[in-house]
């Protein structure tokens, strides 16, 4: 089965040459027949001329505009290879990270996603392992470090969602890809895993296959610390608001939620309550 890896990057000129020879070294070790694109959104450096000078092999695409995340749902159409692995250009790889995330494929027809272990870039940490999500007190939430996942990170099993690992293109394709509601991103893989789980496609965690991350490196340059929190909280709100039509969560939602804009306000985490308020004014401008 042929596989193409994609590296999503803006302005990587830092990143790249930290991140991309493994990955180009991967490729080339895969047992399946795997290339390797570089996807640029619009970058304003020279990373890319890096790329042309040390890796003549990789393709480079540009995207029309940067839509982050969104600009592989152009890409993608381009493309024939019946698994893609996503990644972002600050993540590093393990020289064997290829064939465990491709292989689930070839066993599964309904296979949409298989998940890599995420380490920290020093690779001292588990970031990310098999992810759980749930609704508590109206709001949905989604955790791939839940209590005790120490005993669990180790295993093969199923998964809710991730923002990198082989995906199937056709299916990816045919569920619309990532919605631009979420942009600048944040919940966009959640939103996209959730839509893949009730077309009942299967998820997959796999450990085998071992990234290192660096974690947002462009989004904390460009919106810091402050922002990203922001973010995630307007993007939580438009993702339950878009995914839930329970009765009993929204119950839930509409009871609790004025309860945590008073403890958020007592506490000053105006993160939550700009987020909030962000949603509103995002989902009037979108449902327009």
């Amino acid at each position: 089965m042929e596989c193409r890896i994609i590296v999503l990057n803006y302005n990587g000129a830092e990143l790249l040459p930290k991140c991309l020879p493994s990955v180009a070294e991967a490729a080339a070790c895969a047992r399946y027949p795997t290339r390797l694109t570089v996807l640029d959104n619009l970058s304003q450096d020279d990373g890319l001329t890096y790329v042309r000078e040390n890796f003549p092999k990789v393709d480079i695409a540009v995207a029309s505009a940067n839509r982050c995340l969104c600009s592989y749902n152009d890409y993608l159409r381009t493309v024939s290879e019946p698994v893609v692995i996503l990644l972002n250009n600050d993540i590093r790889v393990e020289k064997n990270f290829v064939d465990p995330l491709v292989e689930p494929f070839t066993r599964d027809s309904q296979g949409f996603l298989v998940a890599p272990c995420v380490r920290s870039f020093d690779g001292a940490t588990v970031e990310a392992g098999r992810s759980y999500a749930g609704v508590k007190f109206g709001m949905f939430w989604c955790d791939a470090r839940p209590s005790g996942y120490e005993s669990e990170f180790a295993k093969p099993s199923e998964t809710y969602s991730s923002g990198f690992g082989g995906v199937d293109r056709r299916k990816f394709l045919d569920l619309g890809g990532y919605d631009e509601r979420y942009l600048p991103g944040i919940m966009e893989d959640v939103d996209l895993c959730t839509r893949a789980r009730r077309a009942g496609y299967h998820l997959y965690y796999e450990p085998r296959s071992v990234v290192y991350h660096m974690g947002q490196a462009s989004f904390k340059k460009r919106f810091g610390s402050r922002g990203i929190a922001v973010m995630a909280h307007r993007n939580n709100f438009l993702f339950m608001w878009k995914n839930f039509r329970s009765p009993w969560f929204w119950a839930a939602h509409l009871f609790f939620l004025p309860l945590r804009l008073v403890f958020s306000i007592v506490r000053g985490n105006r993160a939550f309550v700009k987020g909030f308020f962000q949603a509103l004014r995002f989902r009037g401008r979108h449902e327009k």
